[in-house]
């Protein structure tokens, strides 16, 4: 299991939403494997979306200037999801099929390279539709997914 992973390093793009695509608080910034990726309004937030489905493998991190924050791992069809409500939060991390049985690997930005248990991941699609509910929500804690309090 890993230890730790790392966090986003740098500010990236602001994201605005609101009933016409835009308001000013609170930001939020996505980036993936630390490059940012434009998401002002719906329509890019739509397009980087295609470009994370084009990646096999990645981490992906969404997150509010105000705290809370959510990580997505993927390697092929694994996917897993992080929620931090600031940093240092234990947080909380996705609950798939819990008869699933095995593992597998994800390879952080930096290169670190951590196992998790099939068990906990989802859908690919679940994890990005989880994405759109974070940036529509402005970091709440998406209730598609099954939350383990870690």
């Amino acid at each position: 299991m890993p230890r730790y992973l790392a966090l986003p390093a740098r500010p990236v793009l602001a994201l605005e939403r609101g009933d016409a695509g835009l308001c000013s608080a609170p930001m939020i910034n996505i980036t993936l494997n630390e490059q940012s990726l434009p998401a002002s309004t719906r329509a890019q937030l739509d397009a980087s979306l295609a470009v994370v489905r084009a990646w096999e493998k990645f981490e992906l991190w969404i997150s509010t200037e105000t705290g809370p924050m959510m990580c997505m791992l993927r390697n092929g069809e694994s996917a897993w999801l992080m929620y931090l409500n600031e940093p240092g939060d234990s947080g909380f991390s996705s609950r798939g099929e819990v008869a699933r049985a095995g593992a597998t690997t994800y390879t952080l930005a930096n290169g670190q390279v951590d196992e998790y248990p099939l068990s906990w991941c989802v859908s690919l699609s679940s994890c990005l539709q989880a994405i759109e509910e974070f940036w529509v929500n402005a970091g709440g804690l998406p209730s598609r997914i099954s939350w383990n309090r870690d």
